[in-house]
């Protein structure tokens, strides 16, 4: 008994060291991606791209449940060229998390305003019949993504709004420039650099859900003397 208990001790020290040993490893390189823009342009070759529109991500059908396709670098600079536009509008993805086989994985809207594009956006139902998919609400569709697809969405949306509202210095009034990760943006004027603050919405737990409507039922129960009991509607 001595001895089984000693060698589950030590294959669960073995999975958390490993588990831990990845996260580190993950983090390392990320940061790498970050700081290194030619490393950075180096995993775009490999890597793999999330199409958004409007900020919309962009999802497909299957099994009752929606599913974000990837696209590979070469795939979105022949998209691009089909439709008439730049590859240097790539420029505008921003990375937003990587594998633990060190696959980094970009974000890129093609429907809004780009700095590199001569047309402003892409078609979007001639994006959605080239794509076999549809650009759907996030909030709609939350609850039928799985939950890494959902959390990485969230955050590659989060990322690209900050980009899109963050194009001009507070300051200086001048155009920003972002880096190719999009960790941050430099005012070429003043130097001044610009860091995302995002809060991602992650999706509750079903027994969350049922505590605040619990919460909420009790909160805005009111007994009336002639009606009984109402709810009263909080803002």
């Amino acid at each position: 008994m001595f001895l089984y208990c000693g060698i589950a001790c030590r294959r669960k020290f073995f999975w958390c060291y490993r588990l831990l040993s990845t996260y580190v490893t993950k983090t390392r390189y990320l940061f790498e991606l970050k700081e290194d823009d030619d490393a950075c342009k180096k995993a775009q070759q490999t890597g793999a791209f999330y199409l958004f529109h409007g900020l919309a991500p962009l999802l497909q059908t299957s099994a009752h449940q929606y599913l974000a396709p990837r696209h590979s670098l070469l795939e979105l600079e022949r998209l691009l060229g089909k439709f008439g536009q730049d590859a240097q509008r790539i420029e505008d993805s921003v990375l937003i998390g990587c594998s633990e086989q060190q696959e980094a994985w970009f974000a890129l809207d093609l429907g809004l305003d780009s700095s590199f594009s001569i047309r402003a956006s892409l078609h979007k139902p001639e994006m959605e019949t080239e794509l076999k998919g549809s650009f759907i609400e996030l909030r709609k569709a939350l609850f039928q993504l799985n939950a890494r697809d959902a959390s990485m969405l969230s955050t590659a949306q989060a990322l690209l709004r900050w980009h899109d509202a963050h194009q001009f210095c507070s300051r200086s009034g001048q155009p920003t420039k972002k880096n190719v990760a999009g960790s941050k943006r430099v005012c070429p004027s003043n130097n001044i650099i610009y860091y995302p603050q995002v809060k991602v919405w992650k999706r509750p737990s079903v027994e969350k859900l049922q505590k605040r409507w619990d919460w909420r039922w009790k909160a805005c129960s009111t007994v009336h003397p002639s009606t009984g009991p109402f709810l009263v509607a909080h803002s």
